[in-house]
C-alpha cells in the first residue's frame, strides 16, 4: 500500500536512474537531461511491457551513437527513498518515432519505443514440438525457461504459473513464442477454479499465467476515492484520491446476448463416433452461485421477457440459445471398442465441452464494467491487483451518498506510469465483473402495464 513516509506531496517520484546502454565505446548514456516524459504501459490482455521515453536532445544522440534498435533502456523508479520496491528492469529499444526538430535545428524531439526483451525473442522465434500427457500449466513453464529463454541475460523475473486441470497431448502448431502461450490459453482449466478463465500477462515483477478467479480472491492493495467535492491537503488523502474519473463501459445488454455473456451453447461433433451433443451450455446464474466473483452481487436483475424467461435461462423448447458454436471433440474416444485396445490412437481429451462455454462467458463478464482513474504515481501500481474504488452519487444536493454503481472491487487490467519533470501519476484501467449493491428485483407484470401505459 502506498505510503506517505518520505514524500513531501502525492506525486513526488524518484527517478534513481534512466539510462541508454550501446555497445558504441561501451556507452551508458544518462537520459535524465534529456527526458520530457517517460511512460511505461502493462495489460492485463498484452504478453509484454513497452513504454515510450520522450527527449529533446541537442547533443546528436542518435548519430553519435548509431542508435539502430539493438540498445537497452534501464529504468529504476520509486515513489521514494524509503521505496523498497521499485519498477526496476531493463528494457530493449525498438524504434525511434515522431522525430522533429525546432526551427533552428539546435534540438530535436523523439520518442524511443521500447519493449521487454523477452518480446523480440519470442516474435523471431517459433517453436513446433510434441508433449504428451503434459499439464498445459508446464508446457507454458518449457516455453517460458527453454525457449523465451525468460530471466537469462535480463535480469531476474518472476515465472508465477498456475497449475492446471487435466493432460493433454499437443503438437505445438508451429506459432511463435507468446502466441503458442496465449493459444494454451485458450484450452487450460484451472486446477482450483471453475470455468476457463486462464489469461497470460506480464508486469513488473515477471511473467504470469493465472485464472481470473485466483486474480479475483486477493485482498485489495488500496482503496481509492473519487470525491472532488472533498478535495483535502492532507497528505494521506490525496495519495488515496482519485483525480479524473471516467467510464469505458458500463452495461451492454444487447452486447451481452450477443457475445453469450450470459448464456451460450457449445454443440460439439465427434467424427469417430459420429454423434453429437448440444448440451454444453453456459447459464449465468448457476456459474455465479458457484464461482469467485470481485464482488457479492451478478451483474444483472431478474427481469423476464415476453417468454418469462431471464437473460440466462434455457430457451422455450421450440427455440434455440441465440448463441452457439459449433466444434468438433473427441471426448470419450478412447472408450471405443477398437480404440481402447490401441489407446495412442488417439490424444487424451481436451475437454472442449468445459472450456468453451465458460471462457466465452467469462472473459466478457470480467469486462462488463470498465472504468478509467488517474491517481497519484505508484510504482507498485500493476496488472493483475485488486483495489477498492469509491465514487459519490451526483444528485444535485448536499447530501452525499454512496455511488453503488461503480463502487467496488476492481480488477486493474492496464496501468500507464507517466513521469515528467515535476510529477508522476499513473493512469489506471479496471474491470469488474458483478456489483457491490444488489439490482432491484423486477416486478415483471407491473413493469409490463407502466411500458403499456396502464397505472
Amino acid at each position: 500500500m502506498l505510503g506517505t513516509k518520505n514524500i513531501q506531496y502525492a506525486t513526488e517520484y524518484q527517478l534513481d536512474s534512466i539510462s541508454l546502454i550501446t555497445s558504441l565505446q561501451n556507452g551508458v548514456i544518462n537520459m535524465l537531461p534529456f527526458m520530457v516524459e517517460l511512460n511505461l504501459f502493462e495489460d492485463i490482455y498484452s504478453s509484454t511491457i513497452s513504454g515510450e521515453l520522450v527527449v529533446s536532445d541537442a547533443l546528436g544522440l542518435i548519430s553519435n551513437f548509431r542508435l539502430n534498435g539493438t540498445e537497452f533502456l534501464q529504468v529504476t523508479l520509486r515513489k521514494s527513498t524509503g521505496d523498497n520496491h521499485p519498477i526496476q528492469k531493463n528494457y530493449r529499444i525498438y524504434k525511434i518515432s515522431t522525430r522533429t526538430t525546432n526551427e533552428s535545428n539546435a534540438y530535436e524531439i523523439y520518442t524511443i519505443n521500447f519493449c521487454s526483451e523477452e518480446f523480440l525473442l519470442a516474435e523471431q522465434y517459433r517453436v513446433s514440438k510434441s508433449f504428451k500427457g503434459t499439464e498445459i500449466s508446464n508446457i507454458i513453464k518449457t516455453i517460458l525457461t527453454q525457449y523465451v529463454k525468460v530471466g537469462i541475460g535480463s535480469g531476474t523475473k518472476l515465472i508465477n504459473v498456475e497449475d492446471t486441470l487435466g493432460t493433454y497431448d499437443f503438437i505445438l502448431p508451429n506459432k511463435k513464442l507468446f502466441e503458442t502461450i496465449n493459444w494454451l490459453a485458450t484450452y487450460a482449466l484451472p486446477k482450483n477454479g471453475l470455468g476457463a478463465d486462464m489469461l497470460f500477462f506480464e508486469n513488473r515483477d515477471g511473467y504470469y499465467f493465472r485464472s481470473l478467479q485466483t486474480l479475483y480472491s486477493q485482498n485489495p492493495y488500496q482503496t481509492y476515492k473519487f470525491d472532488p467535492k472533498n478535495i483535502s491537503n492532507e497528505l494521506n488523502q490525496q495519495v488515496s484520491n482519485v483525480f479524473n474519473f471516467e467510464v469505458l463501459d458500463f452495461f451492454d445488454t444487447l452486447g451481452g446476448i450477443v457475445n453469450g455473456t450470459f448464456a451460450n451453447r457449445a454443440i460439439t461433433i465427434n467424427p469417430l463416433t459420429r454423434t453429437y451433443k448440444v448440451d454444453n451450455d453456459f447459464n449465468y446464474a448457476s456459474y455465479f452461485n458457484q464461482a469467485k466473483t470481485l464482488n457479492d452481487h451478478p451483474a444483472v436483475n431478474n427481469y423476464q421477457n415476453r417468454y418469462k424467461k431471464t437473460l440466462y435461462d434455457k430457451p422455450p423448447a421450440e427455440l434455440e440459445v441465440g448463441t452457439l458454436r459449433m466444434v468438433t471433440e473427441n471426448t470419450a474416444m478412447k472408450k471405443d471398442p477398437y480404440i481402447s485396445k490401441n489407446p495412442d490412437a488417439v490424444a487424451n481429451d481436451i475437454n472442449i465441452r468445459k472450456y468453451l462455454p465458460n471462457r466465452v462467458a467469462q472473459i466478457a463478464l470480467a469486462n462488463y464494467t470498465r472504468i478509467k482513474i488517474t491517481v497519484a504515481g505508484d510504482a507498485s501500481l500493476t496488472v493483475g491487483k485488486t483495489i477498492n474504488f469509491t465514487t459519490y452519487e451526483m444528485n444535485g444536493t448536499l447530501e452525499r451518498k454512496l455511488d453503488p454503481t461503480y463502487s467496488g472491487k476492481y480488477l486493474i487490467t492496464a496501468v500507464r506510469h507517466i513521469v515528467k519533470n515535476n510529477s508522476y501519476i499513473t493512469v489506471l484501467e479496471m474491470a469488474k465483473d458483478s456489483v457491490s449493491v444488489s439490482y432491484v428485483s423486477h416486478n415483471t407484470q407491473i413493469l409490463q402495464k407502466l411500458v403499456d401505459g396502464k397505472s
